[in-house]
């Protein structure tokens, strides 16, 4: 992930993780100055932070390459593993 100075760069750069981190960062240090605005800035805090989670999310998804070849196939349900006996 590529670092920017400017929210501008990321755009730029269509760095969509990028730009998030610095909308975030630049919240933050409005949070943190302005007292006065924490009721309206926590939305949007908290809205950035959510998409920040989401795109690490995608962006880890993308790298996982299962080994298992039959991930993604349907099993069948074998009932008399779940009886109790007698």
């Amino acid at each position: 992930m590529a670092k920017y100075v400017t929210l501008n760069e990321a755009m730029d750069a269509k760095d969509e993780l990028g730009e998030a981190e610095l909308r975030y960062k630049l919240l933050a240090e409005v949070f943190e100055s302005e007292p006065k605005l924490r009721s309206q800035l926590n939305p949007a805090i908290v809205a950035a932070k959510a998409e920040i989670n989401q795109l690490r999310a995608l962006a880890t998804e993308g790298d996982d390459e299962t080994s298992d070849d039959d991930s993604g196939d349907v099993v069948p349900f074998d009932a008399s593993r779940f009886r109790k006996s007698s």
